[in-house]
């Protein structure tokens, strides 16, 4: 879509427009981001928020508008998905032609991909009880990290993909802050996938945080519930020559 070729402005985000899912949603053009937010309006819901990225033709997406129909096709997926396999699901979300390269759907992802395998692996045992993922926890898991905005990474020094874990181990163990253990173990969750993430360095990549994120979450059921995932461990990135902050090549471990 040109960029004189503006969408109509509709409260329903969801409304079937041709999208972009590199760079401009709304054109391709190259996006720019700043530290310092600027008012802008959404394109598409019209909708005036704080925006620290949009394009140089000054097209401006919100959060909810740009997400919300891949959040949909993730959460659905997920609901009837049968793989046991976290990786092959969030490769799966990840190849979506409608997912963006980059932005808050992949916080989902993360948190879905562990919950589906859980789910399909069966009941597992959490502090001396036996515990079935349901589907109402896979649907708590995504309602949550619907919570987490787009570029967290940069903005909080919390990239959502590390969150996405923790939420995964605050299901499993029922945590609250009212809680000892459980919210300790889930901080630590959230911790070591954020650690893990840190040390691929940057710039920021989606796709590496979530397999990161996917990766050290199975490492941590491991050691905490003796479980054993099934992974298709990802080498040779089918994504490498779309990024639009430019791939790292041989310094990603998935290249």
């Amino acid at each position: 879509m040109g960029c004189c070729n503006k969408p109509r402005k509709t409260n329903d985000c969801s409304a079937k427009e041709e999208r972009e899912t590199e760079n401009c949603m709304v054109c391709g053009d190259e996006l720019v981001y700043k530290s310092q937010p600027d008012k802008k309006e959404c394109i598409y819901c019209g909708t005036e928020k704080a925006a620290a990225v949009y394009c140089l033709n000054d097209h401006f997406v919100c959060d909810k508008c740009h997400n919300q129909e891949i959040n949909s096709f993730i959460e659905e997926a997920a609901l009837n998905a049968k793989t046991k396999d976290p990786l092959e699901f969030a490769e799966r979300m990840m190849a979506h032609p409608n997912m963006p390269f980059l932005g808050g759907a992949h916080h989902l992802v993360v948190t879905s991909a562990l919950l589906v395998a859980l789910r399909n692996f069966g009941p597992i045992t959490v502090q001396g009880i036996e515990k079935q993922v349901t589907a109402e926890d896979i649907e708590e898991g995504i309602r949550r990290m619907k919570k987490i905005p787009s570029c967290s990474c940069a903005d909080y020094g919390s990239c959502g993909a590390g969150p996405g874990v923790g939420a995964v181990f605050s299901i499993l163990y029922q945590a609250t802050c009212a809680k000892d253990r459980e919210r300790t173990l889930t901080m630590r969750a959230t911790n070591a996938s954020l650690t893990a993430i840190a040390n691929t360095g940057g710039p920021g990549c989606c796709k590496q945080s979530v397999r990161t994120a996917i990766e050290t979450g199975i490492e941590l059921l491991k050691e905490q519930f003796e479980i054993k995932l099934p992974v298709s461990r990802i080498r040779n990135c089918d994504f490498s020559q779309r990024h639009p902050h430019g791939c790292k090549g041989e310094r990603c471990v998935y290249f």
